[in-house]
């Protein structure tokens, strides 16, 4: 520690008390030049006190302060007192390196042998600036908030209420502040404060929670609230800050769009209803016509050999008819499944059963992934989308020889499968638009069929929550996939 050796005898214990000091402190003489300091002001401005003593106190005054600076001291000299200067305004210390400090000082007169000098305290208030800055930050988010935000005590006690708690609950904040919160709670819900508080009190954030709040005018509003622990600068809880958003807006609109849903299940089941009932009826007028075709080819052994051409042309369109009426009552009925259900088997097992019910020309196979013979699965409707998809493999494959492979993988609650083949493939630009109804690539004079069954797949798909599709297979054909839910667990490696 140095000193002026004309103002103060050295002394130990005077040492020990400026060096002991926890703030920065230093002494300026009647010329405001700096004359002692100790470790803390070193470490504020960044200087080592030799680099100090007996300078102008000036050298820790940013330039644009300067003047003001020396006014203040000035006025102090001529009426000295102790006092604070910074307090409520803008003070500032400039560091070696140039950096200012946000500063608060206390000036104190000391008359020496020597004449007077000023014994200056100096506290740096960046964090109490930074927290006043959040803090005005924070009031100034909480007044704009279009959420009702109000804070209370562990009692209850309401501590804060910003205007959006005044728009939505019709309350002046100078009626509620010092009020129990529970003044706001139907006598039905009283019990949820204490419920809130208990968790608050153990530290918990409570979330979302749905409830219904009384306005000032005695009407019930839907409100949600998100609650949170208010904790002191030592980390205990002392109060809760509440977030209230009106959600009756929601809540009618989500009404609104359950009933329509209602409605819409409704006429979907009326009009599945009345499409397997008039594709079951129109099949028995059908087959009237189809038996006296039959009987006039079959009776009238006179007729043309053109006119036996147009009656076997009419049978076939009734038999094309017999059959998209066929298609059409199984769309219908695929949206009555409500669940996977009868014989339970593997799936290899299911594969080689579908298989048997195909025509399956000369040349052309089905094999399984060894895979599927692990998988349980329930018959119903599974039989009906593979008997569709490896169907429609064979029937739209380009060439007199092919192989259809089925494929499946496991992943959390679903399994995927593939129905892969090696015939001519599906462009891409048609990959979604083969799942319409009635939609076909060729014509149905090249290719039988209705349009009805990729469909009938996707349908059924949907039905169970799951997704279908078709992506290009590894050098030629289509991988038709479908996710369906695991009806039993997944059990790989045992039957």
């Amino acid at each position: 520690m140095a000193f002026a050796p004309d103002l103060l005898r050295r002394s130990d214990w005077f040492e020990l008390v400026i060096e002991g000091v926890p703030g920065a402190l230093l002494i300026a003489d009647h010329e405001r030049r700096i004359m002692l300091l100790n470790r803390n002001t070193e470490a504020l401005f960044g200087y080592d006190r030799s680099e100090l003593i007996g300078q102008p106190i000036d050298v820790l005054v940013p330039a644009r302060y300067r003047d003001q600076h020396a006014q203040e001291v000035e006025a102090f000299m001529a009426a000295p007192s102790s006092r604070s200067m910074g307090a409520g305004r803008d003070l500032y210390g400039v560091r070696k390196d140039g950096r200012e400090v946000p500063i608060e000082i206390g000036l104190n007169p000391i008359q020496t042998a020597a004449g007077p000098v000023t014994f200056a305290s100096i506290i740096d208030i960046t964090e109490r600036r930074r927290a006043e800055t959040v803090q005005q930050e924070m009031a100034a988010l909480v007044e704009s908030a279009e959420d009702a935000i109000l804070t209370k005590s562990l009692d209850g006690t309401i501590r804060s209420w910003n205007p959006a708690a005044e728009r939505l609950l019709g309350y002046r904040a100078e009626e509620m502040i010092g009020q129990p919160v529970t003044r706001l709670l139907p006598e039905d819900r009283q019990d949820e404060e204490s419920m809130i508080i208990d968790r608050i009190k153990q530290g918990q954030r409570v979330a979302h929670f749905e409830t219904i709040r009384r306005r000032n005018d005695g009407s019930l509003i839907d409100v949600s609230l998100t609650i949170s622990p208010i904790r002191s600068r030592f980390g205990a809880v002392i109060g809760a800050s509440k977030i209230m958003r009106d959600i009756g807006e929601r809540r009618r609109r989500d009404e609104e769009l359950r009933r329509r849903n209602a409605e819409l299940q409704q006429i979907n089941k009326e009009l599945d209803d009345f499409v397997y009932t008039a594709s079951h009826d129109l099949r028995s007028p059908l087959t009237g016509i189809s038996s006296v075709t039959q009987w006039i080819l079959d009776d009238d052994l006179s007729m043309t050999a053109e006119s036996r051409s147009r009656l076997s042309l009419i049978q076939g369109r009734i038999e094309r008819m017999q059959n998209l009426l066929t298609d059409i009552r199984d769309y219908a009925r695929a949206g009555q499944f409500s669940a996977p259900s009868g014989t339970r088997m593997t799936a290899a097992q299911l594969i080689a059963e579908v298989a048997s019910t195909i025509h399956i020309p000369p040349g052309f196979s089905v094999t399984c992934d060894p895979l599927l013979a692990h998988i349980a699965i329930v018959r119903t409707p599974l039989a009906q989308i593979f008997h569709n998809l490896i169907g429609n493999a064979i029937k739209h494959h380009d060439r007199d020889a092919g192989n259809v492979i089925v494929e499946a993988h496991s992943s959390g609650e679903w399994i995927r499968f593939w129905v892969v083949d090696d015939g001519p493939g599906v462009a891409e630009p048609y990959r979604e638009e083969i799942f319409e109804m009635f939609k076909t690539l060729k014509s149905r004079d090249q290719v039988e069929g209705s349009g009805m069954g990729l469909a009938i797949v996707r349908k059924l798909v949907e039905k169970m929550g799951g997704q279908c599709g078709v992506d290009a297979a590894e050098g030629r054909g289509a991988r038709f996939w479908f996710d369906w839910p695991k009806t039993v667990q997944w059990t790989e490696g045992t039957e």
